[in-house]
């Protein structure tokens, strides 16, 4: 899993650098629900823990709020508390590997739906494209691949089972794995992947 955090905290820290970056993903923040209800797009601020404000109150507190220290943080603890990640690699780099990839990706989020299990996105690494070609290999996919199309999160939506005996990551593995099973996603090798050896 270290491995990973430091793959998306490096891909967080380029894009939150990014001044381009910060001032595109300002505009698809709604920061409350009026704004949410008129757009009816975007990422409602509410829906990822933050409270909700007027716009200019909202523009005005997110640089001092959205750093790139404070959001390595969070996706740290959001990568250790999770069960698994997945990352959804393709053969090649082109058009319709990416539509495979992201066709694979929506088969698997549907079944583990099904079977109570949550995702949330890790792209930092995908998305910055000086690491893409570096992140598979560096957790264990292969070389020749033409680098990762999405990584995720995974963790049980059902809190009784965050908090029973044995904790999530021994409940979530044999889930996680059926719905990837159930959709064709085959996972990295056991000798290849650091946290199943």
């Amino acid at each position: 899993m270290e491995q990973i955090i430091e793959y998306v905290m490096r891909g967080n820290t380029t894009q939150l650098s990014d001044h381009a970056f910060v001032a595109e993903l300002e505009t698809w923040i709604r920061f409350n629900v009026g704004e949410a209800v008129t757009k009816k797009d975007g990422l409602f601020a509410a829906a990822v823990g933050n409270p909700t404000l007027p716009r200019w109150l909202g523009s005005a507190l997110m640089p001092w709020f959205i750093t790139p220290a404070s959001e390595n943080e969070k996706y740290a603890m959001q990568v250790r508390s999770s069960s698994e990640v997945a990352v959804f690699v393709s053969a090649a780099d082109d058009k319709t590997h990416w539509v495979e990839a992201g066709r694979c990706y929506e088969r698997f989020a549907l079944q583990a739906t099904a079977l109570g299990i949550r995702d949330a996105m890790l792209n930092q690494p995908v998305e910055v494209a000086t690491l893409r070609p570096h992140f598979a290999p560096s957790i264990g996919g292969d070389r020749r691949a033409a680098g990762p199309d999405r990584a995720i999160r995974l963790r049980t939506g059902n809190p009784a089972i965050i908090a029973a005996p044995g904790g999530i990551r021994t409940r979530l593995k044999p889930r996680w794995r059926t719905a990837a099973a159930q959709v064709g996603v085959r996972p990295l090798p056991r000798t290849a992947h650091p946290r199943l050896r």
